[in-house]
């Protein structure tokens, strides 16, 4: 059991901890986000690297994509339930990680 409990551990820590992993999941734990606002948040983001994490992070269950149909049409971006529970051990590690320096 342990050894599983190690490679589950190990496997989400590598895919949350790609920086725009780690930098989408922050700024959509403030709130549902457009893709151009989350260019406008996180400026170090090409349009191509924020749409394969987005991506990812949708097949990883973290992230919804939430069409609202408008007019105009709208899509937004959201934590799922599970990316919600884990936005407070990313805080907390981004909290530590300011105490570090």
């Amino acid at each position: 059991m342990h050894n599983e409990t190690e490679t589950r551990f190990s496997t989400a820590l590598a895919r949350v901890a790609r920086h725009p992993n780690t930098a989408v999941l922050c700024a959509l734990a403030a709130g549902p986000r457009r893709q151009t606002e989350l260019l406008d948040e996180l400026p170090t983001l090409s349009e191509s690297v924020l749409g394969g994490s987005l991506r990812e992070l949708d097949a990883d269950k973290l992230v919804a994509r939430r069409v609202d149909p408008g007019p105009p049409l709208r899509v937004l971006y959201e934590l799922t339930p599970l990316g919600a529970s884990l936005a407070g051990s990313l805080r907390a590690l981004r909290e530590w990680s300011k105490r570090q320096a």
